[in-house]
């Protein structure tokens, strides 16, 4: 009996941990005269005419509902911790895609959904 308790308790921790609740979101910020569509959706987007190859954004993530021990950032997000991470978007780059995963303070963990940023630079 002792044993079918400890292995529903590991089993219901793996479970609980992988449950969504925060969301992987991200914003754009075009260079003068552009603009941006969705910033703070998972997909967002933006358009200026620098003729450039870059401009900033960043992922974050929303709807954290517990005490958060450590984020572990994937994709273009390269940032060590915070529920924040500036990033360079790349024009025309189907690279642009973020997600992370949390590790809370009372031992369960969540994978986020990945979001995708989109940049066009009139070219």
């Amino acid at each position: 009996m002792k044993t079918l308790k400890t292995l529903a308790l590991v089993a219901g921790t793996l479970f609980t941990g992988s449950a969504f609740s925060a969301q992987m979101v991200c914003d754009i910020y075009p260079k003068s005269g552009g603009h941006s569509w969705g910033n703070g959706t998972a997909n967002c987007s933006a358009i200026d005419f620098s003729f450039g190859n870059s401009t900033s954004g960043r992922f974050y993530i929303k709807n954290i509902t517990k005490q958060v021990e450590e984020v572990r950032w994937s994709g273009i997000a390269n940032c060590s911790g915070g529920t924040s991470c500036g990033v360079t978007i790349r024009a025309y780059s189907p690279n642009n895609t973020a997600s992370a995963l949390i590790l809370y303070k009372d031992g369960t963990w969540e994978r986020t959904n990945t979001a995708q940023a989109d940049y066009e630079t009139g070219h």
